[in-house]
């Protein structure tokens, strides 16, 4: 498998409120929010086929990248399943991407051009969306 946008995660000073606009317009589906009561830090959105973070701007789930505080919200980071996460290191660590202090072993962060972090996993949110919501299967087109 070629590796497949799973996610996208935009930054924001009011993640409960953002996400309201995206669920009340486009009929996302919630998935968790962080703080539970709240989603003060982070609301967790699903069309059936990825995830969308919408996450509050310079917190712990998107740090400003170049460590200042200059950083406008926006879209913090696009996240990739890979079938290999050793090979996909070694590809982007030579195109010169630079590792976040945030990475893990297992979710692996870069920061990519234009600032924009990479997010790299071999396994992710299907089980999370499948138990909220339906998961749509993607097919061709005829």
């Amino acid at each position: 498998m070629a590796p497949r946008i799973k996610h996208i995660a935009l930054s924001c000073p009011d993640p409960a409120k953002t996400a309201a606009f995206y669920k009340e317009v486009f009929g996302m589906e919630e998935l968790r929010r962080q703080p539970k009561d709240t989603g003060d830090e982070g609301v967790w959105l699903t069309d059936g086929y990825i995830y969308f973070a919408v996450l509050k701007h310079g917190s712990h789930e998107a740090p400003v990248l170049d460590g200042g505080s200059t950083a406008t919200p926006g879209v913090h980071h696009i996240g990739f399943y890979v079938d290999d996460i050793d090979e996909a290191t070694t590809a982007i660590e030579a195109a010169d991407a630079t590792e976040c202090d945030v990475s893990t072993k297992a979710n692996r962060k870069y920061k990519g051009p234009e600032g924009v972090m990479i997010d790299l996993r071999v396994k992710g949110w299907d089980e999370q969306i499948r138990n909220k919501t339906q998961l749509y299967k993607l097919t061709p087109a005829s």
